[in-house]
């Protein structure tokens, strides 16, 4: 036990006071705007507050908010710790949900201890299909991972609506809230706080995280992942199969993005619904990059975010702000994580420039 306090202790904490650094910095600057737009700060910070933590419903609320953000969030991280910036996180987990959603209204004479997990590992298998796709595609033909998966989330949300709009159409379910038929009741997880949406699935989430801990730390696979995320030239000099462990980390994003989507049917929905998360992939990998990538501090970091989605609705009913104010303090925080990651950025950019250059002077030498 003292060794992994030695070992991780020190990191975690510098990942937390980093968290609760940026914040402060965002919620500073954001005061100044407030300030100059006339605004009752106290009114709106505690609105904020009262909206996120104040009762049992509004913290309940910010869990709900918090959970799907964990796992886009962790499957951002596995890959960017391999130096893969995969952003397709959005798509695997529509599809993921589509298939929990499918399982679930498919087999309703299942019990609850069948259909439950079931309906998770489709989702999983869908999600992990549909990120080894991306993979293929970008060792495959060398394409930018940016522009595979920015694509495939589309073709996955709109794929999803076709299937919700024409073959598992439900009548009465026209215009934008078009959905799929109700799981069975033995499919739904539990409430943890009864009559809100706060389930089970934060457990699975915790779960999901502290594993991913353990595969980083203490896997030769994890090791190796992260030596590829730091130096690709250096991995395949040292003879380390780098194009086998994109493509794992790609099964793993894909598995844990799926899942998500799974528990926001089995745990909030209770069917699929037609752009039900938009947004949940981008504003995952804003909350891996404010908590360092460290999949401990992602539960935290989605808190707050989940903290801020709750709390703009009462901000604009009490605080006379409009809820908008809440995305001015994530344009600043990502704003604050541009700055942090823009040397690395045009480092990577650099030594990309200078493997093609060297690449090109061998072509030519042997011609």
């Amino acid at each position: 036990m003292k060794s992994f306090w030695k070992r991780n202790g020190k990191s975690l904490v510098f990942d937390l006071m980093r968290i609760l650094v940026i914040i402060v910095i965002a919620f500073l600057l954001n005061t100044v705007v407030l300030l100059i737009s006339g605004k009752d700060v106290g009114l709106v910070y505690s609105s904020l507050l009262r909206g996120a933590f104040g009762d049992t419903y509004n913290f309940a609320r910010t869990l709900r908010w918090s959970l799907p953000l964990v796992f886009t969030a962790l499957a951002f991280s596995v890959s960017e710790r391999c130096g893969i910036f995969n952003i397709g996180a959005e798509g695997q987990l529509y599809l993921g949900a589509f298939a929990a959603a499918w399982v679930g209204f498919t087999f309703p004479n299942l019990p609850s201890i069948i259909v439950i997990p079931f309906a998770m590992i489709m989702a999983m298998i869908v999600g992990m299909l549909w990120s080894l796709l991306a993979g293929w595609l970008m060792e495959r033909f060398r394409a930018s991972i940016i522009v595979v998966t920015l694509m495939l989330n589309y073709i996955a949300i709109l794929f999803t609506e076709y299937l919700t709009r024409y073959p598992f159409y439900v009548p009465g379910t026209l215009g934008d809230s078009g959905s799929t038929a109700y799981i069975s009741d033995a499919a739904y997880l539990t409430k943890i706080i009864p009559g809100t949406n706060a389930t089970t699935g934060i457990f699975i989430a915790l779960i999901v995280a502290a594993l991913i801990f353990f595969f980083n730390n203490y896997t030769v696979a994890g090791y190796e992942c992260r030596i590829i995320g730091s130096n690709e030239r250096f991995a395949l000099f040292s003879g380390l199969k780098v194009k086998k462990r994109r493509m794992m980390v790609f099964a793993i994003s894909g598995m844990i993005a799926g899942l998500g989507g799974a528990i926001e049917v089995l745990g909030v929905h209770g069917r699929f619904m037609v752009s039900f998360a938009s947004g949940l992939g981008f504003d995952g990998i804003v909350v891996s990059l404010l908590a360092n990538g460290n999949p401990i501090a992602i539960p935290f970091a989605a808190l707050f975010m989940g903290a801020m989605s709750g709390g703009s609705i009462t901000v604009e009913m009490f605080g006379n702000v409009p809820k908008a104010m809440t995305d001015i303090l994530m344009g600043i925080i990502i704003m604050i994580i541009t700055v942090r990651y823009t040397p690395a950025i045009i480092q990577t950019i650099k030594q990309r420039r200078a493997d093609r250059r060297a690449m090109a002077a061998g072509y030519l030498g042997k011609e």
